[in-house]
C-alpha cells in the first residue's frame, strides 16, 4: 500500500480576512435610572491578544422616559483576522470556522484617561460566523449591562460588518496574526494529516505494469552499443 496526498477538493485550513467594523450606536438607553446621569462613555474593542482599540467619547442622548435614548458612535476600524477551519465539521462546500471572538466593552471614562473607568456593559460577536460573508451586513448584539432593571429592555449594540479582502492560505503557510497560539498551529498540522489518503491497489498494479513495459536505460544503452559494433565490423 502506497501513501499519497489527495489532490481533489483540497482546501486551505486557514482563511485570512480583512473586516471593516462600523460601530453605529447602542439603543435603547439607559437600561436603568442610575445611568441617566452619565455625561460620556466610550467603547474599547479587543480581538485576541494583540488587536485592540477604542472609540472617542460619546454623549448619551436621553429620551423622555427610560428606554427611548441612544448612544451614537459612528466610528469604524479595520481588523485583520485569521480564521481556522473546523475540520471536525462536515458541511460540504460551506466553510465552518473555529470560534474567534471580538469583544466590545462599554466604559464610563475617568478624568485621568490613563486609568480605565468603570465597566458598564459588554457585547461579544463571533467572527467565525461571518467568515463566508460576501457583502456588508448590519447586525445587533445584546449589551450585557452591569446595572439594569428587570422590567427594562436590554440595550443592543448595532454594528455594520463589511468584508474587504479574503485570502485562503495553505496549510503549510507560516503567516498568522498575532492572536494565534501554538495550539492553533498544531491543529493545522493535525488537519493536514487528516487529508492524507492511500492509493488503491489498482493504482499500484497499474503503475508497476507501466514501469515493466518500458525498457530500462541500461537495456537501451546495451542494444545501441551492440548495433554500433556490428556496423563497424561490416565496414572494415
Amino acid at each position: 500500500m502506497v501513501l499519497g496526498m489527495r489532490g481533489k477538493n483540497r482546501r486551505g485550513f486557514t482563511v485570512q480576512i480583512d473586516f471593516l467594523i462600523h460601530i453605529q450606536e447602542i439603543k435603547p438607553w439607559p437600561p436603568s435610572q442610575s445611568l441617566r446621569s452619565l455625561r460620556s462613555v466610550l467603547i474599547e474593542w479587543k480581538n485576541g491578544e494583540c488587536a485592540s482599540g477604542s472609540t472617542a467619547l460619546a454623549a448619551p442622548s436621553l429620551g423622555s422616559v427610560i428606554g427611548e435614548g441612544r448612544i451614537e458612535f459612528n466610528e469604524s476600524f479595520r481588523l485583520h483576522v485569521t480564521l481556522l477551519r473546523d475540520m471536525s465539521v462536515r458541511s460540504g462546500d460551506t466553510d465552518v470556522f473555529q470560534k474567534n471572538c471580538l469583544e466590545f466593552n462599554l466604559y464610563e471614562p475617568r478624568r485621568d484617561r490613563t486609568i480605565k473607568g468603570q465597566l458598564l456593559g459588554t457585547a461579544i460577536i463571533d467572527l467565525a460566523e461571518y467568515g463566508t460573508l460576501k457583502e456588508s451586513l448590519i447586525t445587533s448584539v445584546p449589551m450585557n449591562c452591569k446595572r439594569s432593571y428587570r422590567n427594562t429592555e436590554q440595550p443592543l449594540l448595532f454594528l455594520k460588518i463589511q468584508p474587504l479582502e479574503r485570502n485562503r492560505a495553505s496549510s503549510s503557510s507560516k503567516e498568522n496574526n498575532g492572536g494565534e497560539s501554538v495550539s492553533t498551529l498544531m491543529n493545522e498540522e493535525y488537519a493536514e494529516e487528516a487529508e492524507i489518503t492511500s492509493f488503491t491497489d489498482d493504482d499500484v498494479s497499474s503503475h508497476s505494469s507501466t514501469a515493466a513495459a518500458s525498457p530500462s536505460l541500461d537495456s537501451r544503452g546495451f542494444t545501441l552499443l551492440k548495433l554500433i559494433k556490428v556496423i563497424a565490423y561490416d565496414f572494415f
